[in-house]
């Protein structure tokens, strides 16, 4: 297996998103550090290099001024679709119909995709308890139970649903 340091298609997506989010003005470092933790996670499974790849890419839309284009010229149609499903219509403008929506895209395009989509979530659970009310703590309970609810008969036998759904059951514990 190659070191995920000594791929040069994983180097070039890493490439990519750094400059990508300096580009845009945003804090890069939780972005970067999330993105990579989400790869790495993925790469340690075993997951194929065009996965690992979308979860590198897996926010690029969302957070700077990168096109699907350009990742699909750069990374190719499989990658580019990964990370299109995986991120928000920014033009649903209800955040809980936003989150269903993308995650609904994510079911009928297949497992790759909720498995990037399980990984993002079970990452950014890892901060739940950092949310401002408890009200916004409920509501990133409530997504995580909808999507693992949601996920369920596509990837319940994944390593990567088990978790989500071990951490969810944890954090439900945690008031």
């Amino acid at each position: 297996m190659l070191k995920l340091e000594e791929n040069n298609k994983f180097q070039k997506a890493i490439r990519f998103l750094t400059k990508s989010i300096g580009d845009s003005g945003k804090n890069s470092k939780p972005v970067l550090e999330h993105s990579l933790r989400v790869a790495e996670y993925l790469y340690t499974k075993d997951y194929s290099e065009d996965v690992v790849i979308g979860a590198i890419l897996h926010d690029i839309l969302e957070d700077t001024a990168v096109t699907s284009d350009e990742i699909r010229d750069k990374f190719g149609i499989m990658v580019a679709n990964l990370v299109e499903v995986n991120s928000f219509d920014k033009s649903i403008k209800d955040k809980i119909a936003q989150y269903k929506k993308m995650f609904e895209r994510c079911l009928n395009a297949g497992r790759n995709t909720l498995i990037i989509k399980a990984v993002d979530i079970l990452d950014n659970s890892h901060y739940c308890h950092l949310a401002e009310t408890d009200e916004m703590r409920k509501m990133l309970m409530k997504k995580m139970k909808y999507f693992i609810d949601l996920s369920t008969q596509v990837i319940k036998n994944d390593i990567v649903w088990r978790d989500l759904n071990k951490q969810y059951e944890f954090l439900q514990t945690q008031k």
